[in-house]
């Protein structure tokens, strides 16, 4: 199945904890899917083109901003997925949302999140969810850049990076 995504990924020393969560609970997604926020999921992206037009315009007049890692959450006791809450610090992934999904485009009302445990690769997102149930991190990242994806059930392609600003637009 192939997907296209807007995503920040997370880097560095702060996403070690939560790539050894991902590789533990869900392998298959963790082996080729790194630690990643979703900007804008496929199903919003009604017209690829036009949000690729609008991502290029306006993209680059956003400052960088930084996401803080929260709690573990659950979708149906995990048996919808398990993950880790994000919080939006400086509202920057909030603004990106604004800005690109606009009509004809649908956003879904879900909350910035990283997946620890997804039901398309996991079949044990109960289990993962009762161990780390209450679990929290509060490790922040400073994200620069935003990244058009492309997934399959075994690659992980980076179609098209896109620069924050150095300054707010």
């Amino acid at each position: 199945m192939l997907r296209r995504h807007l995503c920040v990924v997370l880097a560095g020393p702060a996403a070690a904890r939560v790539q050894r969560w991902r590789r533990a609970w869900d392998p298959v997604m963790a082996a080729v899917v790194p630690a990643h926020v979703t900007v804008a999921y496929p199903e919003e992206i009604v017209d690829e083109e036009l949000f690729l037009r609008r991502a290029q315009s306006q993209l680059g007049q956003v400052a960088p901003f930084r996401l803080r890692l929260g709690e573990v959450f659950a979708a149906e006791h995990g048996r919808g997925g398990v993950f880790l809450a994000v919080n939006d610090i400086d509202g920057g992934w909030s603004r990106l949302r604004r800005l690109l999904l606009t009509a004809p485009m649908t956003a879904l009302d879900f909350p910035p999140h990283v997946t620890m445990a997804h039901p398309r690769t996991c079949t044990r997102g109960e289990k993962c969810h009762r161990a780390l149930a209450g679990q929290r991190l509060n490790n922040e990242f400073r994200i620069p850049e935003v990244l058009y994806t492309e997934t399959t059930a075994d690659t992980f392609t980076i179609l098209r990076r896109f620069r924050l600003a150095t300054t707010a637009g």
